[in-house]
């Protein structure tokens, strides 16, 4: 907890602690315990959805806070217990902590800026509900995305190796990506004195010996070469299980297609208009197909793909300014 958090926990009048939306560490609760006293209320379900009302009404006349493990504003419950003292006029403060999500993500080693949609496995997931997710996860793997995992944390937590092998199932029967060679990264009990990150094939997340839940997952897209580096370095994996896995042969092929022709246009377009404005965008075009070509070596097909778009572009848009003609 931060200092402020600390800070304004002590001058409450009554703390309600949030055990429904997280596990909360039994040294946790301890620690609050011995600074508030009867002033620490353990706060479930009920009283964070069905009493909210009631909770609301005292903090109109005394000073309330809703103490909540990581981020306060990353579950819906919490939003609700905001939205309802607005509706009643009643002032609060949001005091912002570590969420698991920037804990995970940043824990990683990959980047946050190449994380697409967020799902979260059930412990319950009919079928439908897990096709589902798998369809998110596969949407963010064709965009070049990772997908952070979140694992249901009722009834004890869903294991990753139990949710693993519940996505490996419905990848097969949806012949999505996914598949026992996949790489994956699991990570236990974030933030605990025994947490675990490792990084494997999916076939082999049943074999890690890890701490009881809260687990997360997180299956990579396509990693960068810098992602690889960070990953070898920090986690201390073998450089043989992060190269480059071969792209499916239909993304390879449009890849080449679309760089041969970029590169044909170039070669073959006739300047109109040999101005320094005019050569400096060719010349950065030329750039671009140099660099697609050089991804496309290197088996980052996604990154090819996106360097020939803006080749593509730039050659479009002289084209209409009548600086060049050429056909493609």
């Amino acid at each position: 907890m931060t200092l402020k958090a600390i800070k304004v926990l002590e001058e409450s009048d009554i703390v309600y602690l949030d055990t429904y939306t997280s596990p909360l560490p039994s040294e946790l609760v301890e620690f609050l315990r011995s600074r508030l006293g009867e002033r620490l209320r353990l706060a479930d379900r009920s009283d964070l959805e069905d009493r909210v009302t009631e909770l609301v009404e005292k903090a109109a006349s005394m000073s309330v806070a809703v103490a909540v493990p990581g981020d306060p504003l990353i579950a819906t419950t919490h939003i609700a217990v905001l939205v309802e003292a607005a509706v009643r006029g009643v002032g609060f403060e949001v005091v912002y902590g570590v969420s698991s999500v920037s804990a995970a993500i940043g824990s990683s080693c990959l980047s946050s800026y190449r994380f697409g949609r967020t799902v979260t496995v059930p412990r319950d997931a009919s079928g439908e509900n897990l096709k589902t997710i798998y369809r998110s996860i596969e949407e963010n793997i064709e965009a070049g995305l990772h997908t952070l995992v979140l694992l249901d944390v009722a009834g004890g937590g869903l294991t990753a190796s139990e949710a693993v092998r519940k996505l490996l199932d419905v990848g097969a029967e949806m012949g999505g990506r996914l598949g026992p060679d996949s790489i994956v990264i699991v990570l236990a009990r974030l933030g605990y004195r025994d947490e675990i990150r490792a990084l494997c094939r999916a076939s082999e997340v049943s074999n890690l010996q890890l701490p009881p839940p809260p687990h997360i997952v997180i299956i990579p897209a396509e990693l960068r070469s810098y992602e690889r580096d960070a990953i070898k370095k920090l986690m201390q994996v073998d450089e043989e299980l992060l190269k480059p896995h071969k792209p499916a042969s239909q993304r390879r092929a449009r890849a080449e297609r679309y760089v041969a022709k970029a590169s044909g246009a170039l070669n073959r377009l006739q300047i109109l208009t040999s101005d320094a404005e005019t050569l400096k965008v060719l010349e950065l075009a030329k750039s671009y197909i140099e660099d697609a070509r050089f991804f496309l070596n290197s088996d980052m097909i996604d990154d090819s793909l996106i360097a020939v778009s803006y080749a593509e572009g730039l050659l479009d848009c002289l084209r209409a300014l009548g600086k060049v003609e050429f056909t493609w």
